[in-house]
């Protein structure tokens, strides 16, 4: 397929209309000769029996002053360079154009920043000139994939979607059901939060019969993905720097799946990297997983004020992990008095645990819930031999030692948190007997037993 010969346009500012163009051509605007001359060799090799390439010479500067765009175009291939404000052109660029339209940016900047601002208004990929042979090929290649991915999970929600609309017992039992976002923190380290929040996200998706994610929001030490044997990943920290760019796309995407109703992300980024979220990112990034996600809890790093109160407002609940010492009581009542502070509205949960046997512990329990002036939904058991065989399997507590001293213990902890929001429900706790309403679930187990051991 040859590509034809670009139009010339001087005048940037001259209103520019397009010929008429068939459902599936590309778009090309390029003025550099370099760069036009490698577009015309390996364009037409990567649109192999596609509709025919239309080339403006010129770039974002004059594609901007494009009277009307073809509702069936697939492509549009710019140089952003001529351009003084590329990312806010680009963005109502892309405003006009068709949603199953593929953008690839060029320019000359190498520029980190530049290439998530431009991912955000919906760009594709960003390639720096010079290009090198093959570069434009691979990337078209990709982002064409990644399109047509997106379209066929459009599709299919809006089928799902259609479905549900049409069955009422689909409906009762769906999209109707209240999400929970359930925030957990320790007062110290070594509470076993971590261990805590994972059984958590597991034992809420199995209560529900509902996917769950369990998000690690400790950067740089979190160890979520390293007690699941999951990866981690760079796309909490691509979403936090550019929460925009969270769609259902990069949402079903970038979650990690470890069992029929657990999934994970997380990150590991090196220490000296530094990049606070972007204010209110967190809000709409657990916002956006809700869509897929009826649960999602959220494990805080102890030491990050700002994350910690991001966090807060995006949760209904917060689970405070409380080890049975002086300091613990302290960093209880400041963590209380914070999280009242950053988000009201939460419902709060006290759980009491520890590294260490509370045999052994500096205070009881009593003096812990007398001196924060709240009561202890349950205090978790010293059980760090189900602990280690849980991460060495990999696997959530509950699941890798389902009989373990542990799980009994943070039964109370799953059921007070359900309660809010699961009374109405008819789909959730399906298949359990009459006489299981007649059981009182001990919100305490033996101080004898009680603690953590991770």
């Amino acid at each position: 397929m040859a590509v034809p010969a670009a139009i010339e346009t001087d005048n940037i500012n001259t209103p520019l209309s397009l010929p008429p163009l068939p459902v599936g051509a590309f778009a090309v605007f390029v003025k550099d000769p370099a760069t036009r001359s490698r577009v015309e060799a390996e364009l037409p090799l990567a649109l192999t029996e596609r509709a025919p390439i239309h080339v403006v010479a010129g770039g974002l500067a004059a594609a901007m002053h494009v009277t009307g765009w073809p509702a069936g175009l697939s492509g549009l291939i710019l140089d952003i360079d001529d351009s003084s404000s590329p990312v806010a052109d680009m963005a109502a660029l892309i405003g006009s154009l068709s949603g199953d339209c593929v953008v690839i940016a060029i320019g000359q900047a190498n520029d980190v920043g530049l290439f998530r601002d431009l991912s955000g208004t919906g760009v594709a990929d960003y390639l720096i000139r010079p290009l090198t042979e093959g570069l434009l090929h691979k990337a078209l290649e990709k982002a064409l994939i990644a399109k047509s991915r997106e379209i066929e999970l459009r599709s299919a929600r809006a089928a799902l979607k259609a479905a549900a609309a049409s069955d009422p017992s689909a409906r009762r039992s769906g999209t109707e059901v209240e999400p929970l976002v359930v925030a957990c923190c320790g007062t110290r380290g070594g509470v076993g939060v971590t261990t805590l929040a994972i059984a958590l996200a597991s034992m809420l998706g199995q209560a529900r019969n509902r996917e769950a994610l369990i998000l690690d929001l400790d950067m740089h030490c979190g160890s979520v993905m390293l007690a699941l044997d999951l990866d981690a990943t760079e796309a909490l920290r691509e979403a936090l720097s550019v929460p925009a760019r969270v769609d259902n796309l990069f949402v079903d995407q970038s979650v990690q799946r470890k069992s029929d109703l657990l999934y994970a992300l997380g990150a590991e980024e090196a220490l000296q990297t530094i990049a606070p979220p972007e204010l209110g990112a967190i809000l709409r990034i657990v916002s956006a997983y809700k869509g897929r996600f009826r649960q999602i809890v959220l494990d805080l790093p102890r030491g990050d004020p700002l994350i910690q109160r991001q966090a807060l407002e995006a949760a209904t609940d917060f689970v405070l992990v409380c080890d049975l010492t002086l300091a613990g009581t302290r960093d209880a009542m400041r963590l209380l008095n914070f999280a009242a502070d950053a988000a009201p509205h939460l419902r709060i949960h006290l759980v009491a645990s520890g590294a260490t046997d509370p045999r052994r512990a500096s205070i009881k329990l009593a003096d812990l819930e007398r001196s924060v002036k709240h009561k202890a939904v349950c205090q978790i058991a010293f059980d760090d031999k189900s602990v280690a065989a849980a991460i060495n399997a990999g696997k959530p507590l509950n699941e890798a030692m389902p009989r373990s001293a542990m799980v009994k213990s943070l039964r109370p902890l799953v059921e007070v948190i359900r309660a809010t929001v699961d009374h109405g429900d008819p789909a959730v706790g399906r298949g359990r007997p009459f006489w299981s309403k007649l059981l009182r679930s001990k919100s305490r187990i033996p101080t004898s037993t009680a603690g953590v051991g991770a």
